[in-house]
């Protein structure tokens, strides 16, 4: 068997550098015609359903357009399938057989990136992605107690959940109304009493990662529960 049509994933997989440079990576003609060939390979193999959402939301409009094949999906849906992709790297890492070296060359997380990146010279970042990116900012706004609550009171009310229900957060849409979300409070005050003995055992927990021993060892076991 040559090399090119070896099965992927046998061994590390080899990864090619992203031509960001190039002008062919943001243009949308070439873009739509690698997502409908590697989109077409994922259909016809579809070891990666249980990942990501990605892959069941290409699955589901394949199955349900009129071709029952990748013709049949409309261009404007394959950002459905870009937009649940986290870049996590596992269906290329763990899953698929046909990354490089094989001839067919699928690096699925890299062509989301690319449609991502040229998404973004396009229209820009929304102001959604700009609140839910400024981490530092949205973290000293929720450590405001007074914050705190009126978010835990609002995860705890009907009104309030059907509205997050229809914002820009896609992680709620996914889950259904009756499912309960961890109050800020208790992730804070696990933070804080995290905090004062780590900061104490410094040098203990330098010298366990070193030995390959467990963190909670060293604080004798009083903070483990709070995070197991």
């Amino acid at each position: 068997m040559t090399e090119s049509r070896r099965e992927g994933s046998l061994e590390a997989p080899t990864r090619h550098p992203l031509d960001w440079r190039s002008d062919d990576f943001y243009d949308e003609k070439s873009l739509f015609d690698e997502l409908e060939r590697v989109f077409d390979i994922c259909h016809g193999c579809r070891r990666c359903f249980n990942l990501c959402h990605s892959f069941p939301t290409l699955f589901d409009l394949v199955d349900e357009s009129d071709t029952m094949e990748v013709d049949g999906v409309a261009k404007d849906d394959y950002w459905q399938v870009v937009d649940h992709c986290y870049l996590c790297d596992m269906c290329y890492m763990t899953k698929c057989p046909y990354v490089p070296p094989h001839e067919w060359n699928v690096d699925f997380p890299h062509l989301m990136l690319r449609a991502k990146a040229a998404r973004f010279r396009e229209q820009g970042a929304s102001k959604r992605d700009r609140i839910l990116s400024a981490t530092d900012t949205v973290g000293k706004l929720a450590g405001i107690p007074v914050v705190v609550n009126a978010v835990n009171a609002v995860n705890r009310s009907k009104s309030g959940r059907k509205l997050l229900r229809f914002t820009a957060l896609t992680a709620l849409t996914t889950t259904g109304m009756p499912a309960s979300l961890p109050t800020v409070s208790v992730a804070l005050s696990i933070l804080s009493r995290l905090e004062a003995p780590f900061s104490r055992n410094r040098a203990a927990l330098a010298r366990n990662i070193r030995c390959g021993k467990s963190t909670f060892h060293s604080w004798g076991g009083t903070y483990g529960h709070l995070v197991m």
